[in-house]
C-alpha cells in the first residue's frame, strides 16, 4: 500500500510539473508558440514522459484552464453565500486580488491571454474564464439596485457590474505586469486595494457610510490548482 501510494504521490507531483512549466512557458511566449519538447526541457523530462499525463498538447491546455479556472470560481463562488449585497462586493473584490497576486501565472493566462491563444477554440465557444464570479457579482449589483442602494443614476445592472470587475482587474494586472517596477513607488497591496474598494463604493453607492466594514484581506482566497 505504502508503495502505490508513494507511486500515485510521484505521479501527481510530476503532472503538477508539467503544468507548471507549461503555464510558465506559456505566459512568456504564447500558447501556440511552445512545444511539448520545450516542456519537457525546461524540467528536463523527456517528450515521452509528458505523454503519461496527457494524450497531446491541446488535452495539457484544457486540463490547464480546467484546473485554473475551477479554483479561482470556487475562490468567488463562496461569497455568495453573503446576505449583505454590498459585503458580497466588498468580499469579491478581496478574494479576487487574492488569488490573482496569490497565483499571477494562472490569472495570467485565464485572463491575460486571448481565448484563442489559450484554448486552441473560436472564442465563441468557449465558456469565459471568470463567469461563475461574474454572476455572483452581478447578482450582487442588482440586487444593490433593487434595493436603490446605488446612485439614482446607475440603473444598469450589467454596466455596473462590468466596470467593478474592470476596476479590479485592471488593478491586478498593473501588480503583476509592473508590480517589479520602483520607479512607479507602488502602495503596499493591502493600502492600494483598500483605496480602490473605498473609490469604487462611493462611486456607486448613494450612500457609502452605510456599506458594513469589508473583512480584511485572506492570505489565501482560494488554493492552488490541485492536478488530478
Amino acid at each position: 500500500m505504502a508503495s502505490a501510494e508513494r507511486i500515485e504521490r510521484e505521479r501527481v507531483e510530476k503532472r503538477v510539473r508539467v503544468l507548471d512549466a507549461a503555464r510558465t512557458l506559456f505566459v512568456e511566449r504564447g500558447v501556440e508558440a511552445v512545444t511539448l519538447r520545450e516542456i519537457a526541457q525546461r524540467i528536463e523530462y523527456s517528450t515521452t514522459a509528458i505523454y503519461v499525463h496527457f494524450k497531446d498538447k491541446a488535452a495539457l491546455v484544457d486540463a490547464m484552464v480546467s484546473e485554473d479556472f475551477a479554483a479561482f470560481a470556487h475562490s468567488l463562488e463562496r461569497c455568495a453565500v453573503i446576505v449583505d449585497a454590498v459585503e458580497r462586493i466588498c468580499a469579491l473584490h478581496d478574494a479576487y486580488i487574492e488569488f490573482a497576486l496569490a497565483w499571477p501565472r494562472h490569472y495570467q493566462l485565464l485572463f491575460l491571454t486571448p481565448p484563442s491563444g489559450v484554448h486552441g477554440k473560436p472564442p465563441t465557444v468557449v465558456e469565459p474564464a471568470g463567469i461563475e464570479g461574474y454572476r455572483v457579482l452581478h447578482a450582487a449589483v442588482a440586487e444593490c439596485l433593487r434595493t436603490h442602494r446605488l446612485h439614482v443614476e446607475l440603473t444598469d445592472a450589467d454596466a455596473v457590474a462590468q466596470v467593478v470587475w474592470a476596476a479590479v482587474h485592471g488593478l491586478v494586472s498593473l501588480l503583476i505586469v509592473m508590480g517589479s517596477h520602483a520607479a512607479f513607488r507602488w502602495r503596499g497591496r493591502e493600502a492600494l486595494a483598500r483605496t480602490q474598494l473605498g473609490l469604487v463604493l462611493r462611486g456607486i453607492l448613494r450612500d457609502p457610510s452605510t456599506a458594513p466594514s469589508p473583512p480584511r484581506a485572506r492570505r489565501r482566497a482560494g488554493k492552488k490548482p490541485r492536478a488530478k
